[in-house]
């Protein structure tokens, strides 16, 4: 299977000539026909997929097609089920498993597809049963043993992305089945061992991120008497004054196109836009020039522990965000538990809902809330009264030090330098 794996991924970008035997007569099988140019139903060229490092090729097109123009149309329907159960019970194949795990999972599209009459509907169980056929996967499970464990891997991965849309389906139970036997799992490769709880580090029923950092403080909110280890809290409430000018003056008419989609992958109805300020270590040209003193603040604060690399190129980050009135948000959680979030209320705040960890919070204007975006969480507006606005930091934690890094080689953003290895 090694070698089909390999095919394919060159196969991503040469046509269905060059995806080899096994794909194509799949393919076949599945009521597709022998063309390139119709192998997946969501292309880049498009502008329909979010994740630009890699195509979405799959089989099943020509069925899945039919029943998205036609989704009242039980024959449509069935037809369409009937070709991705085929292929789940019949294909070993990495990539094919991979690739249909993103697609019935919405987890590549910007639109919601799959999961828009209910996120526990048949395409997202199948979706899941296909991550779950991929977390076993050999190709899958020796990232244990070929990426690092700052890395994003496998396996940690699409588990955290089942137990989540297992969650957002209302299926709490097969969950936390799923999230117990994660949690036993064990590797014996043949340059990694991983007793049961060590493969994954995971805690916490609510806490599954895909990068776990070992040693960390681990809770959900971060109350004020920590805040001597986030200085960067005092600190934004100190300059509210300032930073709610500035944001006012974003929201002026004519300012419209400052703001871009954040996040559209997680929310169906409503609107989420955003201005980046700070990211992968760099100030924005909006920082710069629409945000002029903010920035020169943020410039004191940020980066937090300067030399430390990142895990993530969310590790540090700086952004306006603004939710319409109407807009529910899906749960989520953030990519590893090295990274916090600092809130700052500026306005249309009255309303607004942030759950973290199962507990409901609010935002007040001027005032910081300080929580680990690793917990699950959700944002709703659906009782807002005007459209809510507040600042976000992603900052560091606190506790990362060089030991952290310390007989690793790279993260999953970037090389560690050879002095802290």
């Amino acid at each position: 299977m090694a070698k089909t794996a390999v095919g394919l991924v060159v196969g991503a970008t040469v046509g269905l000539a060059g995806l080899g035997g096994y794909w194509q007569n799949l393919f076949k099988a599945a009521g597709g026909e022998d063309d390139s140019e119709d192998i997946a139903l969501f292309t880049h060229a498009d502008n329909q997929l979010h994740c630009m490092d890699r195509e979405l090729r799959h089989p099943c097109v020509k069925e899945l097609r039919a029943f998205l123009e036609q989704r009242e149309d039980d024959e449509t329907k069935s037809a369409a089920l009937k070709c991705i159960e085929d292929v789940l019970s019949q294909s070993d194949d990495y990539w094919v498993l991979k690739n249909m795990t993103h697609l019935l999972l919405d987890l590549d599209t910007n639109d919601h597809v799959f999961d828009v009459t209910g996120r526990g509907n048949e395409f997202v169980m199948i979706g899941i049963e296909y991550a779950k056929k991929l977390m076993e996967h050999e190709e899958c499970l020796k990232d244990f043993d070929e990426k690092d464990s700052l890395e994003c891997r496998c396996v940690p991965l699409y588990g955290k992305v089942s137990t989540l849309k297992y969650k957002n389906a209302g299926m709490v139970e097969e969950a936390r089945e799923l999230f117990q036997k994660l949690q036993k799992l064990e590797w014996k490769g043949q340059k990694n061992q991983y007793p049961a709880g060590e493969a994954i580090g995971w805690d916490h029923f609510l806490h599954t991120p895909q990068i776990w950092v070992p040693g960390l403080r681990s809770q959900p909110i971060w109350p004020r008497e920590l805040w001597p280890q986030l200085p960067i809290c005092s600190k934004l409430e100190e300059n509210f004054p300032t930073i709610q000018e500035e944001v006012q003056k974003s929201l002026a008419p004519g300012n419209e196109e400052l703001y871009k989609d954040a996040y559209r992958f997680l929310y169906a109805e409503g609107e989420w836009s955003r201005i980046l300020l700070y990211h992968g270590r760099k100030f924005t040209e909006e920082c710069e020039t629409a945000f002029p003193k903010t920035c020169a603040l943020l410039k004191q604060w940020l980066p937090s522990k300067p030399g430390l690399p990142w895990t993530s190129d969310q590790n540090e980050q700086v952004m306006i965000l603004k939710m319409k009135v109407g807009t529910d948000t899906e749960t989520h959680s953030g990519p590893a538990n090295n990274i916090l979030n600092i809130h700052l209320g500026i306005s249309g705040l009255e309303g607004a809902k942030l759950f973290i960890a199962n507990e409901t919070y609010g935002w007040e204007e001027g005032k910081v809330i300080a929580w680990d975006g690793s917990y699950d969480h959700r944002v709703h507006c659906l009782d807002c009264k005007e459209d809510r606005i507040i600042m976000m930091v992603r900052y560091m934690h606190p506790e990362m030090s060089p030991a952290h890094y310390k007989g690793h080689l790279k993260t999953h953003f970037e090389d560690i330098p050879v002095e802290m290895q």
